[in-house]
Parts: structure tokens; sequence; C-alpha cells
């Protein structure tokens, strides 16, 4: 029989939940999907060996319902093991406030180390804020914490009088926008954001580049595919990283336990 195992994120924004299946990474679901998911699974009795719940945000109901059901369950046919704060994962860590580190930094530094752990990674992930941290020596030594593409084009919208919040941007930047010259107020300030993270990120690569030669960098993240990074740097793209780091570090978990 196939070992399979749930790694459950809950985020900021987001809820996820991805499928391993004998250790390879077999599919992910986003909210409404991801709870569609467990549902079904659970009333089907086809529950995974073990699931692994990583939590910074808020968990709903139903999920608290699920999952404390499961803690619960005297059988044990589906072990649940759940982390809130980064003093619980097995990584080696130099950051100062380990307590406050986020759980998807740390999971980000494990998917990389797990694609190789010889080098130095510079993981930029860009989500609701973007985090770019460093991995070297097969430790999580720190990096920034800065405003996401969308909570920059929120912040000029709620700070001005007349700049609006465009819903869309995210359908306007797949058809193709300058990224640095806007001709009109919407391409305006998705150049300014967009374009604003793209200089941003490429001097930041540069900078650690000069300390750090030889270093790799990762990019993962809903909003990376707006940027267009790989043409200054060769880079690792996956956009399921942080799901995979998850699990890299269940199963450094369950060799302790």
């Amino acid at each position: 029989m196939n070992e399979s195992v749930w790694i459950i994120d809950f985020g900021n924004t987001r809820q996820k939940l991805a499928e391993f299946v004998d250790g390879d990474f077999v599919q992910a679901w986003v909210n409404d999907d991801a709870l569609e998911r467990a549902q079904l699974a659970q009333q089907n009795q086809q529950l995974p060996g073990d699931i692994f719940v990583a939590c910074t945000g808020t968990m709903s109901e139903e999920w608290e319902q699920m999952l404390g059901f499961l803690k619960q369950d005297e059988s044990k046919n589906c072990r649940v093991f759940q982390v809130s704060n980064a003093h619980e994962l097995p990584f080696q860590v130099e950051y100062e406030s380990r307590a406050t580190l986020g759980l998807d930094r740390l999971a980000n530094a494990a998917g990389a180390a797990a694609v190789d752990d010889e080098s130095d990674w510079l993981i930029i992930d860009m989500g609701t804020c973007i985090t770019a941290d460093l991995v070297s020596n097969k430790a999580f030594i720190g990096g920034s914490i800065s405003p996401g593409i969308d909570l920059r084009l929120r912040s000029m919208y709620a700070g001005t009088a007349q700049l609006p919040y465009i819903e869309n941007w995210r359908d306007i930047a797949l058809e193709g926008v300058a990224i640095h010259l806007g001709h009109n107020t919407t391409s305006a300030l998705i150049a300014g954001a967009i374009g604003g993270v793209q200089s941003e990120l490429i001097q930041r690569i540069h900078a650690f580049s000069k300390e750090y030669p030889g270093m790799k960098v990762a990019l993962t993240g809903g909003d990376a595919k707006y940027l267009q990074l790989h043409e200054d740097f060769t880079i690792f793209a996956d956009p399921n990283l942080t799901l995979k780091g998850y699990f890299e570090l269940y199963k450094r978990l369950i060799k302790q336990n």
C-alpha cells in the first residue's frame, strides 16, 4: 500500500493542502478546494497515515472540527502533527528571534536544502509579503521582509485621495505590461509596484552574491510569475517549494520521535 502524507498550511490569506505519496509530491489544493478534498477523504475513510499541520494564520471552524476529531481518534489510523512555532521544527537556525520566525520561511529553507544542501541559497518568496532569506552552511541565517505587490498597491490606495486600487492587477499583469513605464494611472501603478519589486530583488541578489559567490537563488510564492528575474539570473523556481519544505521538516520531526 502506498504511504500517503498530507501537509496542511494555514497562512495569512490562504489554506493549502498538499499530498505526498511514498515521499513524492502529488498535488496541492487551495482554500475551499483544500477543505473539500479533506472532507471527502474523511467521509470515504481515505485519510492519509499522517497529517502535518503548519498553523501561522487563522484556522476555520470546519478545519478545527476535522483536525480536532482526528487528534482525539483513539484508533490513531491518522496521526496529526501540528506546529505553530519555529522552536518546534528541527532545522538549524542562526536567527536571533526564532520564536517569531515565520514557519513558511523555515520551510522554504528546508525545501532548498533538500535540493542541494551543500550550496548557499537565497530564497525569495513572493506572497502577501516578500521574504528574501539566506541559507548558508545548512543553517537559516536570516533575511528581509518587505511588502508584496498587492500590499504596495493597497497602500497607495489607502494612503492617497485619488489613486485607485486595481482589483484585477494580476489579470492585467499576465496580459503583459511594462514593469517600469506606465502610460496611464493603472499601468503606472502596476509598473511602480511590480517594477519596484523587480528592481529591489535584482539589487538584493547582487548584494548577496558578492558576499556568497556561487550562491543559488530559489523563487517561490503565488506572485512570482509576475516578475522577470529569469532574464538576469539562473533561478530555481518551484511554486510548491514551501509545501515541499514542510514535508522535509515533517520527515525530520518523525525521525526525532
